[in-house]
């Protein structure tokens, strides 16, 4: 992309998140115009997981925990800014498995088969850099699942971050793209780009 303007990623704190969640403003993500989405992101985990299991980056209040067999359960991290949505997260299991931290400063304490940044790499700056940190989490098989979301507006400047990302991601010759997938949810007008990604050897 010839615009070197384009922003690298949405600026965020752990008060703005918690007040979002406080609010609701997030609670249509358990909506059915994003079932399709998930489905699809769980498609991958079930494909990929083994006994090191799911690291979620931005897992908010656990809506893909929700969707998860209970073997995957017990193999499962998540991990999200906010301290308000680990909250609700935390009260759908008595073990420690969600936990508050920033994706830009998080360091995992294992390895991982997935690793999940679903609708958080925008709050990533260099996400090829970020992307090749968590990947050394990885098994020797493990893959990245990546969903960002195509803004309608295609003046918005996060319509061009987005693109932006995706061209990073594809072009940076760290990572093969072992899938790409394009939804368009034609009821609420949505589109999402969901990548499947592997370090390249």
């Amino acid at each position: 992309m010839g615009n070197a303007k384009i922003q690298d990623y949405i600026e965020s704190s752990q008060q703005q998140w918690d007040e979002e969640y406080r609010s609701n403003m997030w609670s249509y993500l358990s909506d059915i115009t994003e079932y399709a989405r998930y489905s699809i992101v769980y498609g991958y985990i079930r494909k990929f997981v083994a006994d090191e299991g799911i690291l979620d980056m931005g897992c908010g209040t656990g809506i893909l925990y929700d969707m998860l067999l209970d073997s995957e359960k017990d193999v499962y991290t998540g991990v999200d800014l906010s301290e308000e949505a680990i909250k609700i997260a935390s009260s759908k299991t008595s073990k420690r498995i969600f936990h508050s931290g920033d994706i830009n400063q998080y360091v995992p304490t294992k390895r991982y088969d997935v690793i999940i940044f679903n609708e958080s790499l925008q709050y990533v700056p260099n996400t090829p850099s970020k992307l090749l940190e968590y990947s050394r989490y990885l098994t020797p098989d493990g893959v990245i699942i990546s969903s960002l979301y195509s803004h309608k507006n295609t003046l918005d400047p996060d319509y061009a971050m987005v693109e932006y990302k995706i061209e990073e991601m594809e072009q940076c010759g760290l990572f093969d793209v072992v899938d790409k997938v394009s939804l368009f949810n034609h009821n609420a007008g949505l589109k999402w780009y969901i990548h499947l990604l592997k370090k390249k050897s």
